[in-house]
């Protein structure tokens, strides 16, 4: 498809205006699943503030993770 092509090439969210002037916007496939991933995380009780922490925790304070080990 040409629009598809063109909004890859120019990478960046393209809106969309129907004959009944109606909006939709063009996204990358990449893009629309990080939303998706995104929105699933925030609707476990607590997800976003442990993710908060966790980003903000140095990397010197992390534990390197072991294949073998149980969570």
């Amino acid at each position: 498809m040409y629009l598809s092509r063109r909004k890859r090439e120019w990478g960046m969210m393209m809106s969309i205006v129907n004959s009944k002037g109606q909006n939709a916007v063009l996204i990358e496939e990449q893009d629309r699943k990080a939303i998706e991933e995104t929105l699933y995380l925030n609707r476990i009780p607590g997800m976003r503030e442990h993710l908060q922490a966790g980003m903000q925790t140095s990397l010197e304070d992390c534990e390197e993770y072991k294949e073998d080990e149980e969570w």
